[in-house]
This record gives structure tokens, sequence and C-alpha cells, in this order.
């Protein structure tokens, strides 16, 4: 009866390992494979990977042979130069990337005391056996804010699969422009009402230095409301009194109560003999564009009104930059 009861156990100690084994060797069996790379993660490393060779082995094999030589060097060559983007851009800002999902990737930067964040978006992956199209399109916040870009930059990259690593075989830049969506046309308005703003604000001062240059050079007279005066005609010969003036200021003499890019430019306030004072406005031609005015007199100052009106900008405008202007003395003028 001893025998019997150990040889029962000899038995289920047998048949206790044998089953061991074989549920251990069917779990090394079962277990799951490294999954395969897919063509996105390869474009991520591609750009973005640390290895010296992350951007080159992701290269189609003929472009591999026709651009790479031994030797090269960033200065040389263009692949390099092309891989060292990525390191840059990982060295400059905090980048995260994503492997699914509509976001690929998310770089947080600063410039200056702005914070910046670049956003690449997934528009679509079209995947078809050994070829992949990835389609990608760039967003840029600054300080949260969307910033506005004229064309919004699409970038599509053809995929293909050899030798069981994903290739680069085509890259395509594309400008997208949505006329039909009424935030990307308010943001076109807001950088021509930008632009506009610019001009006007260089015109008044211009036309206030050319005021201190032309009194300090016709002491008899004092200041000008007359645009030729001030902003000879380029057609004609150039007035060597005002050649340093010009310089810098010239335009047509129909300037004379003219208006441009969205502005009104008058000169007024020029009465007596000299004239001893001066009036300079630029106003916006539509009073609800939301743009400034801007404004000079003979002090020199340059102002600006954010309403838009040409008499608050004279008498409470916000002051935008004091010109020093170097002109000679009204006596030296005389005696020459």
């Amino acid at each position: 009866m001893r025998r019997f009861a150990l040889l029962l156990l000899v038995v289920l100690a047998v048949a206790l390992a044998v089953a061991l084994a074989a549920n251990l060797s069917h779990a090394q069996i079962q277990a799951p494979a490294t999954e395969p790379q897919t063509a996105r993660q390869a474009l991520l490393e591609m750009f973005l990977g640390k290895a010296s060779d992350a951007f080159t082995r992701h290269l189609s094999q003929a472009a591999s042979k026709a651009l790479i030589h031994k030797g090269d060097d960033p200065a040389t060559s263009m692949v390099q130069r092309i891989s060292m983007i990525g390191h840059q851009m990982t060295a400059q800002a905090h980048v995260e990337t994503f492997d699914q999902g509509p976001m690929l990737l998310i770089s947080d930067q600063e410039e200056g005391q702005q914070k910046v964040r670049t956003e690449v978006m997934v528009e679509h992956d079209s995947l078809t056996g050994e070829n992949d199209e990835i389609e990608l399109s760039i967003h840029v916040y600054r300080e949260g804010q969307p910033e506005f870009l004229p064309v919004i930059p699409r970038l599509i990259f053809s995929m293909t699969e050899e030798e069981g690593t994903w290739r680069l075989a085509d890259a395509t830049l594309a400008a997208h422009i949505p006329l039909t969506d009424p935030d990307y046309l308010k943001g076109v308005r807001k950088k021509q009402d930008e632009a506009n703003e610019n001009m006007a604000s260089m015109r008044v001062q211009n036309l206030a230095t050319a005021e201190l240059h032309f009194a300090a050079q016709h002491p008899e007279r004092g200041y000008s409301c007359n645009f030729a005066d001030l902003m000879p005609n380029p057609d004609q010969a150039p007035n060597p009194d005002q050649a340093n003036v010009s310089a810098t200021t010239s335009a047509p003499s129909s300037l004379a109560g003219n208006e441009s890019a969205g502005y009104h430019f008058a000169v007024s306030g020029c009465a007596g003999t000299p004239a001893s004072k001066f009036q300079i406005t630029a106003v916006p031609l539509e009073s609800d564009s939301g743009m400034k005015s801007f404004c000079a007199d003979e002090s020199g100052t340059l102002r600006s009104d954010p309403h838009g009106k040409g008499t608050a900008c004279l008498s409470q405008g916000q002051v935008i930059d004091k010109l020093e202007v170097s002109v000679p003395d009204a006596a030296d003028s005389v005696t020459e």
C-alpha cells in the first residue's frame, strides 16, 4: 500500500512538471511579437530620432545611393543639413510626439518673453498595401492665441515599405488657402490693416521730418502745408536744399489731399509768415475699420489714436515716438 501511494505521488509530480513545462512553452510561443513600425512612427524617427542614421535609414535606396557619399559633412551634404533640423528643434524646444490620433507633434518654446506652441496635425493617413500617404498641417499659437498665417502649410509625405523598413519616397509642400473660412478671412483683413497702419505711421513721420527740414531751410516761410514742398515730385530735378529729405520721403506731388492704403492724409495749421505751427493727420477712410489714426505737429512728437480720430490724436493721442532730426540752424541758412 505504501509503495502504491509513493508511486502515485511520483506520477503526480511528473505530471505536474510536464504540465508546467508545457504551459511555459505555450506561453513562450504565444508571447506577443514586437509590433512592426508604422509609416507614421518611421516619419517621426526620421526627423526626430536620436540615432546618427535615423534620417538616412528611412531614405529610399535610390536616394541614399545618389545623395550620400563618404566624407560628406553638414556644409556639403543636403541630407545632413535636413537631418539636423529635428535635432535643432528638440534642442530649442520641448517636443512631444504621438504615434496615434489626430496630433502628430507638439513643440513648445519661448521667443523672448512669449510662449509659442506649434502643433502638427494629421489631416489624413492613407495606408494602401506597402504605400502610405500622410498629410500634415501646421498651426502656430502665440501666448495661447492662434497666430494668423497667410497660407496654412500642408506637408504630404509618401512612404513606401522596402525590405521591412518604411522609407520616404516623396515629399510635397502645399499651401492651403481657405477662402470660405470666416476666421481666415478675418485674419487676412487684420494683417492687411496692420500693414496699412505701419505705412500710415511711417508716412506721417516722414512728413513731420520734412516739415522740420523745410522750416530750417526756409526760415522766411516757416512750415508748409503744401505736399509738393514736403515731398517733391521725383520726376522733377531734385532741389539741393531738400536732397537729404527726399531720399527717405520722396513721393508724387499728387499726394496733396491724398488718400492711400485706406487712409486720408492732411497737413494743416500753417498760418502766419513765417508759419510756426503745423499739424499732420492720417485718418482711416472707413470710420468703422478699427484702424488707428496717426498724427504729428511742430513738437516732433508722433502720436496715435486707437479710435481712428484725427482731432483726438492731436489732443490726447498716445505718444509713439519723438523725432530727433538734425536740421541746419536758421541763421546759417540765411547767411548761405
